[in-house]
């Protein structure tokens, strides 16, 4: 087998999740986003483990990557594909009886330990050039999935 089939194989095997979080605030839809250290704003997502639920997998990462604990998942917006060559992404709006910050750090022990900086993006607002491109992508299909809920 050749080793660019090979990837192709392993790459199918793997699969990304994407946990939305949103809120109201004034009659303004916002949604979570955080200023990565090394890689523009972004929104949480994160690789499925091994035989692990795509669900199970979205509430995980939400929580390794900004410390949201008490959360569920609320509904699958659906498989976005990213412009990179790569896994699809599973999109899930999650939800938190919590109330959070407008903005908070969390230090993330993936990618070698960094601290995320969160904050909230107004729905209505385009993303900044500060977005990475694959999150502005995301953010496009978020938009135009959520409108259909």
């Amino acid at each position: 087998m050749s080793l660019n089939l090979k990837n192709k194989m392993i790459m199918c095997l793997i699969e990304k999740v994407v946990p939305v979080v949103f809120r109201e605030i004034n009659n303004n839809l916002e949604i979570l986003v955080f200023r990565h250290p090394l890689a523009g704003i972004q929104i949480v997502k994160g690789t499925v483990e091994h035989q692990e639920q795509l669900e199970h997998a979205a509430l995980r990462e939400l929580y390794e990557e900004s410390g949201i604990k008490n959360a569920q998942v609320h509904s699958y917006l659906g498989k976005h594909i990213p412009s990179e060559a790569g896994p699809d992404w599973h999109v899930f709006v999650c939800s938190t009886p919590d109330a959070l910050h407008d903005t908070w750090s969390h230090f993330c022990e993936d990618d070698n330990g960094l601290t995320f900086d969160f904050f909230w993006h107004s729905f209505l607002s385009p993303p900044t050039e500060e977005w990475h491109l694959l999150f502005k992508e995301l953010f496009e299909f978020i938009k135009s999935k959520y409108k259909l809920n």
